[in-house]
């Protein structure tokens, strides 16, 4: 493989890349959010078959402790293959809120990241501003 290699190697730890979210402007408890990610995977060991572990995580900035959203992921390839993927996936936040109910809105950004079977975590990307009101 050299630098300008255009088929570069995909390794087996998940790399995602953020492609959208809309709306960037949302009312409390009503409106929902949905974050659009590209993702690559060396061996194709995205998602598990049981749905109380989860891999995908959302993380809602203005409390990085607090606000974590934790999605569960079905595996993208049958179970003990080993195969390069690639894909997209919108993961939706049903409403989200104002932590400091006195404020008309408030602002903040989102952090997402996968984790795959064997554990290893992707890189995380962050959103731009999005702004919740009353």
């Amino acid at each position: 493989m050299t630098e300008n290699d255009p088929n570069p190697a995909i390794g087996d730890a998940p790399t995602i890349e953020l492609l959208q979210v809309t709306p960037t402007t949302v009312q409390q408890y009503v409106d929902s959010i949905a974050f659009t990610i590209q993702y690559q995977d060396g061996n194709g060991d995205l998602g598990n078959a049981d749905p109380d572990i989860p891999s995908i995580k959302l993380t809602d900035n203005r409390d990085a402790d607090l606000l974590v959203f934790n999605y569960h992921l079905s595996p993208r390839t049958p179970e003990g293959s080993e195969l390069a993927i690639q894909g997209e996936l919108t993961i939706v936040l049903a409403n989200s809120i104002l932590i400091d109910d006195n404020n008309q809105s408030e602002t903040t950004t989102f952090s997402i990241s996968i984790t795959d079977r064997a554990g290893n975590e992707s890189n995380l990307v962050e959103t731009e501003s999005i702004t919740i009101t009353q």
